[in-house]
């Protein structure tokens, strides 16, 4: 995949807590971050494999030396974010990858996901976007509990487990910036729709693993835990934490009752995209919120077509 230098930027956030931008499908799309403290440094997600070498770079920038890197920690093993995995541990030679247990075993033989991604994006898109995917050696894995508190130096990082969006997902607390890293568990939003703060997301549940239930209970700790502000991997920050999970709860309630009107994904999709419009901020216009949001909702729709699929089989 093509992309440029400014696809790149790497953005400080709070001391010693970093953005980067993976440029994955365009700028301000995809996020990885990065906590440094004494020349120690974690990242958590890895983005696709195109972006591995900008995000070296990136450590250069920071300070960091690749010897200096302690954890490698994608939030789940969606290939958009733990796609560069294999060659980011390649490269790093201190790091251990640390992941939620039932993710681990994706990510050491990642055939199982090259074989459904392929299945639901197409060989092409695959190929284009996150060709190859390289396994991340065994002994160098290691399975993260829930509550597990890791060091960057003399920084703690908390693991969190946040799953709804997919089984494997957690997500990473800094208590010194009081940031709570989610990945895909607090909806995905663009630059330049909604304030800063408050931006406008909207829920991704893709197929196979979205549970409604633990999406609730998910949104309900994050409330709980009360960070000054959440960073999404897709992509502004959010500091009204309580505001955007009631939206975000609502606008999942209303999803699932179109899943339940619609006759196809395709009929899902047009009605999500509809729905979820009502809470457009005003100004937006329709071909700007299909362009950022439309692959997002296609998505959705696959992943709750599926899910009230099993429901009616039951």
């Amino acid at each position: 995949m093509g992309q440029t230098a400014s696809s790149h930027t790497v953005v400080r956030i709070a001391p010693g807590l970093y953005r980067f931008d993976t440029g994955y499908l365009r700028a301000g799309h995809t996020a990885v971050y990065i906590v440094v403290d004494e020349g120690r440094a974690a990242i958590i997600d890895t983005g696709v494999p195109h972006n591995v070498e900008p995000l070296l770079e990136a450590l250069n920038t920071l300070g960091v030396a690749y010897v200096g890197v302690d954890w490698v920690i994608p939030t789940h093993v969606h290939l958009d974010h733990a796609g560069g995995a294999g060659g980011l541990m390649q490269a790093l030679p201190q790091a251990q990858l640390g992941v939620h247990p039932s993710g681990a075993e994706h990510l050491i033989d990642p055939s199982r996901l090259e074989t459904g991604v392929r299945a639901l994006y197409g060989d092409a898109f695959f190929d284009r976007e996150y060709a190859p995917v390289s396994p991340v050696a065994s002994d160098r894995v290691v399975s993260l509990p829930d509550q597990t508190t890791l060091y960057v130096a003399n920084r703690a990082l908390e693991i969190i487990y946040t799953p709804g969006h997919a089984w494997n997902h957690i997500s990473v607390f800094d208590p010194v910036s009081s940031t709570l890293i989610v990945g895909d568990a607090f909806g995905a939003g663009y630059p330049s729709f909604g304030e800063a703060g408050a931006p406008y997301v909207v829920p991704v549940v893709p197929p196979p693993q979205f549970s409604p239930d633990a999406y609730y209970a998910s949104l309900e700790r994050i409330v709980a835990l009360a960070p000054a502000q959440v960073a999404p991997a897709h992509f502004p920050l959010i500091e009204d934490v309580a505001g955007t999970a009631k939206r975000l709860a609502a606008m999942l309630a209303a999803g699932l009752r179109k899943a339940s009107e619609a006759e196809s994904p395709a009929d899902l999709e047009l009605r999500l995209l509809a729905e979820w419009a009502l809470w457009l901020p005003a100004g937006v216009s329709d071909a700007d919120y299909r362009a950022a949001y439309g692959k997002d909702i296609w998505l959705t729709a696959e992943g709750m077509w599926r899910w009230h699929s099993k429901q009616q089989a039951k």
